[in-house]
């Protein structure tokens, strides 16, 4: 998550954890419907990211390849491989004739980073769709779990790495960010899924191998994905994503930590 002080945290908190709450328990087409305002959101943050670099990566062609993986997930989350690679091969082959008649400058830059922020965003945090549609279908609850694991990870990293921490762990990257607040990061997210499998949840049959995957895949590689947005940002030299949220950063910002850990967790369901 970004740099947001703990006042401007604690209000989008309280606003926002409630609503997403709400409607990851209405499921179906309610969350696929917030889900998808998040990544037109997201993606659009990206984007503009780097037009100050002169790179015009295309929106239009963006919302296209996000419209296919939100319409894929919701529709199809056990992954139709012949089908996806279908309709992937025919958007790549569109995307490449749109930059063709473009007469936009840095061709294969647009072209990549309009490729890279649909496989960022669209595919990888989009993965959250399929991951709520399988809970539907088999009545688990691992959609609360992801989410709910990221804010218990994010909250102890930010808070005891304030109060104790002092060596930094990435400073290149995210300068504020320290060692004991990652370690609590991570121990905070592996007491929490002991605690759901000791009461059979988000699924009866969560085993302690779950405990363990799960917890490396929010408490450690969802502070990679923080850290991999905070590389976009430093490249870019800003310190938010966007100011959609007036002043406590961007969507992007918000859902960062979720990019990695959602799309772990449901190519884990898968193989």
């Amino acid at each position: 998550m970004s740099n947001i002080p703990p006042k401007g945290r604690t209000l989008v908190n309280a606003l926002g954890i409630p609503g997403m709450l709400l409607m990851i328990w209405l499921g179906g087409i309610y969350f696929t419907l917030f889900m998808t305002l998040v990544i037109v959101l997201a993606l659009k943050e990206f984007y503009e990211l780097y037009r100050e670099k002169g790179i015009n990566a295309s929106l239009p062609l963006g919302l296209a390849g996000a419209a296919f993986f939100i319409w894929f997930y919701h529709t199809d989350p056990y992954w139709n491989m012949l089908s996806f690679l279908q309709l992937a091969f025919a958007f790549v082959i569109l995307a490449l004739l749109v930059e063709l008649f473009s007469k936009k400058v840095n061709p294969a830059a647009n072209l990549a980073y309009t490729i890279f922020g649909i496989a960022y965003i669209p595919m990888l945090l989009g993965s959250l769709i399929a991951i709520r549609q399988i809970d539907m279908t088999y009545d688990t609850y691992f959609t609360f779990a992801v989410f709910v694991s990221i804010w218990i990870c994010d909250s102890a990293a930010f808070g005891i790495g304030m109060k104790w921490g002092k060596k930094k762990i990435f400073p290149r990257v995210s300068p504020k960010k320290t060692i004991v607040g990652s370690v609590a990061g991570f121990l905070s997210v592996l007491i929490f899924f002991y605690v759901l499998e000791h009461f059979h949840l988000p699924s009866a049959d969560f085993s302690l191998q779950d405990v363990i995957v799960f917890s490396i895949i929010s408490g450690v590689f969802g502070q990679l994905g923080d850290f991999m947005e905070s590389l976009f940002k430093r490249d870019v030299g800003v310190k938010d994503s966007g100011t959609f949220l007036k002043g406590h950063g961007g969507v992007l910002d918000r859902f960062d930590s979720l990019i990695f850990a959602a799309s772990l967790t449901y190519f884990y369901f898968l193989f």
